[in-house]
């Protein structure tokens, strides 16, 4: 199967493409300028009126014009202070446990429009993730003192992004996975497409959590004396999600357990993944979207953790080999056997991301009731863990439906 894979070297990379998400709740500030946000209950998909009172004064204020042509924006007007509010957590159900948000396989987006305005010297602002009553989960937006966007994980510390700046208009989007055990959590920033799949300026994990409502907050000013003049700007906040982090099929054949050939099993960070390659410890992982139906024929096969710009070759399988658990072959487990058809062979992108272009059910001869088993190979010529120089990813069953 080696010189299958060598055989298409010239074909063009392509990146990770990005599901439908569902809107879950938005606010574009559309009220009256000047007015306290307090009360107020614009956008959609909330289950309350925003909370922004401190003290009998107005935490936010109704400033414009907005940042993205609709409304107005939110000013904070009390130092510390902010706007609170609840989305409606059942309207998604692949993220909702209980009222809480953050079920383990579902994916949230969260993206918002956010500036420090000139002369403002708070020292941080964003969007915190709560759990009401509870405490604070998850800040994303400019950490404490630091000038620039990141991330703010609370008990552990905060993760500016060096050489940006909170100075500037800036649009955020974070894409949250909610995995079993500790969650994923990519930030982009002026990303060019709704939901980005590739070019994350912060990619890490933070602890498991839940929560239920969102703050919008800003504080810390320096200024010795004198009148507050207000923090951090706020517009276009919207939060998506739905997809499931297991994306369309069942993974199976994953390289953890001491099963990989030279003790390179995954660390988990991808989730469902093969074994560890010279680029991803956490394996290369290769996931589902678009629907089963080979009428549609709208499978897309995705991976990530591939070794940067090097090829690898999609397949097809008939039979889950050793039971689904694979058998040692190269730097990883070989998942999917018999019958074996080649789909397609790609070039993975800088980000190690990959995406099928072709119609699956076709190529692979799909017919509804089929149940075809489909794993990504993939070279691997420096820093090879075993020194075979090629790896494999997960395997993914899929059951063909009309």
């Amino acid at each position: 199967m080696r010189s299958l894979l060598v055989s298409s070297l010239a074909l063009a990379a392509l990146s990770l493409s990005a599901a439908a998400q569902t809107h879950i709740c938005s606010e574009s500030f559309d009220y009256p300028t000047g007015s306290s946000l307090h009360g107020q209950a614009g956008g959609s998909g909330w289950v309350n009126s925003w909370w922004s009172d401190f003290s009998g004064a107005s935490g936010i204020d109704i400033v414009g014009p907005g940042m993205d042509g609709i409304g107005m924006m939110g000013h904070v007007a009390v130092e510390n202070e902010g706007g609170y509010r609840k989305p409606d957590t059942s309207i998604v159900p692949e993220l909702d446990e209980g009222g809480l948000m953050g079920k383990d396989g579902g994916i949230l987006w969260l993206s918002y429009m956010a500036i420090r305005p000139s002369g403002v010297q708070d020292q941080f602002g964003g969007i915190s993730l709560y759990e009401q009553f509870v405490g604070e989960k998850l800040f994303v937006g400019s950490p404490w003192m630091s000038g620039a966007w990141g991330i703010g994980v609370p008990g552990v510390g905060d993760f500016p992004i060096a050489g940006t700046t909170c100075n500037a208009q800036t649009h955020i989007v974070a894409r949250i996975d909610f995995l079993p055990g500790d969650e994923r959590v990519r930030l982009y920033l002026d990303p060019g497409v709704p939901f980005p799949t590739s070019g994350e300026q912060l990619d890490m994990t933070v602890p498991d959590f839940r929560f239920n409502e969102i703050g919008v907050r800003s504080g810390g000013t320096t200024a010795v004396g004198g009148t507050y003049i207000g923090g951090f700007q706020f517009d276009a906040i919207n939060l998506h999600g739905g997809e499931v982090a297991g994306g369309i099929g069942t993974t199976f054949c994953e390289g953890v357990g001491g099963a990989c050939p030279c003790g390179n099993d995954n660390d988990g960070s991808l989730g469902a993944a093969g074994c560890a390659n010279g680029s991803s410890a956490g394996g290369c992982a290769v996931r589902g979207t678009g629907s089963t139906s080979v009428g549609a024929d709208d499978l897309v096969l995705e991976a990530e953790g591939m070794v940067p710009s090097q090829p690898g070759l999609f397949f097809q399988g008939q039979n889950a080999i050793n039971g689904g658990a694979g058998n040692s072959f190269g730097d990883g487990l070989r998942c999917a056997g018999g019958g074996v058809i080649r789909l397609q062979v790609l070039f993975a992108a800088s980000d190690g991301t990959a995406a099928t272009s072709i119609g699956i059910a076709t190529r692979g001869g799909c017919v509804a009731g089929d149940v075809k088993r489909y794993q990504l190979w993939s070279r691997d010529p420096s820093g090879s863990p075993c020194g075979a120089q090629f790896n494999l990813s997960n395997g993914l069953e899929i059951n063909w439906t009309a």
